[in-house]
């Protein structure tokens, strides 16, 4: 029982250390990741589209196709 009263002594240590973002911080934390996921989704959108489409023209070159 010892250890687990130890255990939560040092969570609750531990969670006052924390620092959590204010409304500005979070808002441009989020806007930093929507813009990587838009510009990620985009990048791997066009790769794919010409990943596709060269495995198809080098199918259809072969005659599998």
């Amino acid at each position: 029982m010892e250890k687990i009263k130890k255990f939560l002594r040092e969570v609750f240590a531990e969670a006052k250390k924390t620092h959590w973002p204010n409304r500005s911080e979070l808002l441009t934390s989020t806007s930093v990741v929507v813009l990587i996921l838009a510009v990620m989704g985009v990048y791997f959108f066009l790769l794919d589209l010409f990943l596709s489409g060269s495995i198809r023209a080098i199918l259809k070159a072969l005659g599998v196709g």
